[in-house]
């Protein structure tokens, strides 16, 4: 279900309001891992997987409160001029040249190595972050729905802009999937979860804010105070999932023996499988950008 109608409502939602706005939420999906994981595990939430939650929710309700809550419509021209810009430009080639980076060190890294691996799920996770097509596609149909089909039509066909806006969201989603599946065969699911989560909050904001100029209007206080809340969120994630990575290297409880289990004579034998205590640790797993 989340798999086939998740995407469907997250581009409905990001053609609906800023994606500097709706970027951080995706941190909460470790938030609702935690409150389920008593009625879908039967674990109880650690202390450090607890303080996570309350900063998720904190640096949520200030990104909220101090993002941009409305945006112009978007038309073919503002999402030209909006693609077009030297911001814009600058932050694009930056990510390039990151990415290059970071797949050069992941190839120069044995497989197994963990600063393989952090980088992996910092590529993974930045790479889906730039929702900005996604969000300029989604926007472009919501804002042209409204002259009917037939004028919705004419402004994808018109100019091939769109199209590839469309095509490049698509192949970003499918490359960041790659990765983070590629990220969580090697290493522990836990960790790459926290990181691609990590670097997906940061690069969708900091598109956001560089492509779309989607915090332009507002006063360098909220500006600050937004921030502020991105890397709450973020600290809030890695806590949750630093808790649950404990629990998952936590050594496991060797059950006493019991009477009921012994033959009779001075050895024991071992108690059957279903009564033994298994540690599960959770796993999240990510259905793309």
């Amino acid at each position: 279900l989340n798999v086939l109608v998740g995407p469907v409502l997250e581009v409905a939602a990001y053609g609906q309001a800023p994606q500097t706005l709706l970027a951080p939420l995706c941190g909460l999906d470790v938030l609702w891992n935690i409150l389920l994981v008593p009625y879908t595990l039967g674990e109880i939430p650690s202390g450090m997987q607890i303080a996570g939650c309350f900063l998720l929710v904190a640096g949520t309700a200030l990104t909220a409160a101090c993002g941009p809550h409305s945006e112009p419509p978007y038309t073919l021209d503002v999402m030209r001029e909006r693609l077009l810009t030297d911001s814009a430009l600058t932050y694009i080639s930056i990510e390039v040249v990151l990415f290059i980076a970071g797949f050069l060190y992941i190839q120069r890294r044995p497989f197994g190595n963990r600063r393989r691996g952090l980088v992996l799920g910092c590529v993974a996770g930045g790479i889906g972050g730039n929702l900005f097509c996604m969000k300029a596609a989604a926007s472009l149909i919501s804002g042209s729905w409204s002259g009917g089909l037939p004028y919705v039509l004419h402004v994808w066909t018109e100019d091939p802009l769109p199209l590839l806006v469309t095509a490049c969201a698509g192949l970003i989603g499918i490359v960041s999937a790659v990765l983070l599946a590629r990220a969580m065969r090697e290493f522990e699911a836990t960790v790459m979860v926290a990181t691609y989560e990590g670097a997906f909050v940061i690069s969708g904001c900091a598109s956001g804010i560089a492509v779309l100029g989607e915090l332009d209007r507002l006063s360098p206080e909220r500006r600050a105070l937004y921030a502020l809340g991105v890397f709450i969120v973020v600290g809030g994630v890695i806590a949750v999932q630093h808790g649950t990575l404990e629990r998952a290297l936590s050594p496991p409880v060797t059950p006493l023996p019991d009477e009921k289990y012994t033959n009779g004579h001075s050895s024991t034998l071992t108690p059957p499988t279903s009564s033994l205590v298994a540690s599960v640790p959770l796993l999240k797993a990510v259905g793309g950008p």
